[in-house]
């Protein structure tokens, strides 16, 4: 088996570091308070939490999870949430009762192929109602018994802004807040976004949880990380190299775990010692087998946005100033504002400050060959004419 995973949740050996993190995460809501957790995608957030969830889990208290990237409708939210909750019950019976005794939500179980009891729900609206969402938020707090709490954690919590037209997020704030036996862990990779959710003083959660922002993984731990897995398998790799390696993924730790899960694949079963060239290689072989992909995804964009891409390539300072504008051959700041947006919304960039870069970094290399590309076609193109 390849010793570097970069498709399930980090887990066991696969998940160093984070101490601290974990730490601020299980003390805080084992005293009773919330917290929200944001970061780019692909910085193990998810993996985090699910530490942080193991331990809180050990001390007796129940954590149910939801991931809202799913989320676009109230019909959709009402149905996750309720089946997070169904996922974390051990006495059936009290559930279905709890969900029964809901005014416009109907409870039913079916049997899979094997037997195993499936729960559903119907509803009796023809449309949820905020009325039905208020009663399904409480349900947390309900269940919480004998002394025993619940944290509730949202993931990809920035999503329920598709919900605002009917003040999903203001509805949430003022039931969370009433409650005394539940706890809710937030998390976001739309930095920008959730930043604003619970940092603005105009929207509805400002001031209502603890902040936290994860930050690339320390780069010794990662060092000792990446040579111990290659060990294992009589692979010699250098300090070096492995700084080389964490400075070329901009230590972010998902493409980490890809380019060295390349590098093994590479290097078994009969070589030994990593170098710089194997290193290129597989670099380049990552971004050769996603290019039909980033093709697409480049092919989909406005021609302003592929111009901001080829623009952040080489610098994510002051985009909107006369200078840069100018240089990058972009229009005015406005229209710039617009393409922004769109690419922050769509998760193809970041921003932290006023700075904005690349989330993927084999992406931003695809972008930057794309350009030479470009480049290189209207040279030729020039030449012929002459």
């Amino acid at each position: 088996m390849n010793p570097f995973n970069y498709i399930s949740i980090a887990e066991g050996d696969n998940f160093y570091d984070r101490k601290e993190e974990t730490k601020r995460i299980v003390d805080t809501l084992e005293g009773g308070n919330n917290i929200v957790l944001f970061a780019p995608r692909r910085y193990g957030k998810t993996s985090l939490v699910f530490r942080a969830m193991q331990q809180l889990e050990e001390r007796g208290i129940s954590c149910v999870y939801i991931d809202l990237m799913p989320v676009y409708s109230l019909e959709s939210f009402a149905e996750l949430y309720l089946q997070a909750l169904y996922q974390k019950q051990t006495g059936l019976e009290k559930f279905i009762q709890i969900v029964a005794a809901l005014k416009n939500i109907r409870p039913k179980m079916t049997f899979d192929d094997f037997g195993k009891p499936q729960f559903g729900i119907e509803f009796a609206e023809s449309k949820v109602s905020p009325a039905t969402i208020a009663e399904i938020l409480d349900l947390p707090e309900k269940m919480a018994h004998d002394g025993k709490r619940i944290v509730v954690v949202m993931d990809e919590f920035q999503e329920i802004r598709e919900l605002n037209k009917f003040g999903l997020e203001a509805l949430m704030r003022s039931k969370i807040q009433m409650h005394h036996h539940a706890n809710y862990l937030f998390l976001g990779s739309k930095t920008h976004i959730i930043q604003d959710m619970f940092m603005a003083k105009n929207r509805p959660f400002y001031n209502s949880a603890i902040t936290l922002q994860i930050s690339t993984l320390p780069e010794r731990e990662t060092i000792d990380f990446i040579t111990s897995r290659f060990a294992e398998y009589n692979i010699h790799i250098s300090e070096e190299l492995c700084r080389y390696i964490i400075a070329r993924v901009e230590n972010i730790p998902y493409y980490i775990q890809l380019l060295c899960a390349e590098i093994w694949q590479y290097m078994m079963p009969q070589l030994h010692e990593v170098n710089t060239d194997i290193v290129d290689e597989c670099y380049e072989r990552v971004v050769e087998m996603k290019s039909d992909y980033y093709f697409e995804r480049t092919d989909k964009l406005s021609v302003l946005q592929r111009r901001l891409l080829i623009a952040l390539t080489k610098s994510g300072e002051n985009i909107y100033s006369a200078d840069y504008i100018k240089q990058n051959q972009l229009v005015g700041a406005s229209s710039l504002q617009k393409a922004v947006a769109v690419l922050l919304d769509e998760g193809i960039i970041d921003k932290t400050g006023s700075r904005y870069s690349f989330c993927n970094p084999f992406y931003k290399t695809y972008i930057s060959d794309y350009a030479s590309e470009r480049n290189a076609s209207r040279r030729n193109g020039n030449m012929n004419n002459h």
